[in-house]
C-alpha cells in the first residue's frame, strides 16, 4: 500500500513537470540496434496492465515473442538491464511506461492487428514483443496514448 502511494506520488511529480526519457530507447535483444524512441520524446506515466495476447494468436506475437507485460523479472532474465537513472525514475518499475501521443513520435516501432481494443507495440526491426500498447478505444474517445514499459527496453 505505502508502495502505491509512493508510486503515485512519483508519478504526479514527473507528470507534472514533463519528465522525459533521459536516455534513448531501444530493442533489448542482444544484436539489435533499433532504437525506438530519441532521447526527450516520451513522458513517464503509470498505467495498470493489460491483457496479454495468447499464443495461439498469431497476429500478435512473433517467434521471438517476449514474457508477458507485466510478467515476473525472473521471465525477462538479464534481457532489460534497467541503468540507475532510469530506476531512479520509476523504482518498482511495473506499471511504468514511457508515453507518446503521436505515432510518428516513435523512431521505430512495429504494431499488431488489433486484438479487442489494443494494439501491441513491437521492435520494427526483429519484432520483439510486447514491448508496449496502444489502446484504439481511447484513442476513439479522443486521448491517444502509444505506451513503452519502461522495463522491458534497452537504454542507450
Amino acid at each position: 500500500m505505502a508502495e502505491a502511494a509512493s508510486r503515485n506520488a512519483v508519478n504526479a511529480q514527473y507528470s507534472s513537470s514533463g519528465a522525459t526519457n533521459p536516455l534513448a530507447i531501444g530493442c533489448p535483444r542482444t544484436g539489435c540496434k533499433c532504437t525506438i524512441i530519441r532521447v526527450g520524446a516520451a513522458t513517464l506515466v503509470h498505467r495498470s496492465s493489460i491483457a496479454q495476447p495468447s499464443k495461439e494468436d498469431t497476429a500478435t506475437t512473433s517467434s521471438h515473442g517476449m514474457p508477458g507485460i507485466g510478467a515476473p523479472e525472473a521471465e525477462l532474465g538479464n534481457l532489460c538491464n534497467i541503468p540507475d537513472q532510469i530506476t531512479a525514475l520509476i523504482g518498482s518499475s511495473d506499471g511504468w511506461y514511457w508515453m507518446l501521443t503521436d505515432m510518428m513520435d516513435f523512431e521505430n516501432v512495429g504494431f499488431s492487428h488489433s486484438v479487442g481494443n489494443v494494439k501491441y507495440l513491437s521492435c520494427a526491426d526483429c519484432d520483439l514483443a510486447p514491448l508496449g500498447y496502444h489502446d484504439t478505444a481511447l484513442a476513439k474517445a479522443g486521448t491517444k496514448e502509444f505506451l513503452i514499459a519502461a522495463d522491458r527496453v534497452a537504454y542507450r
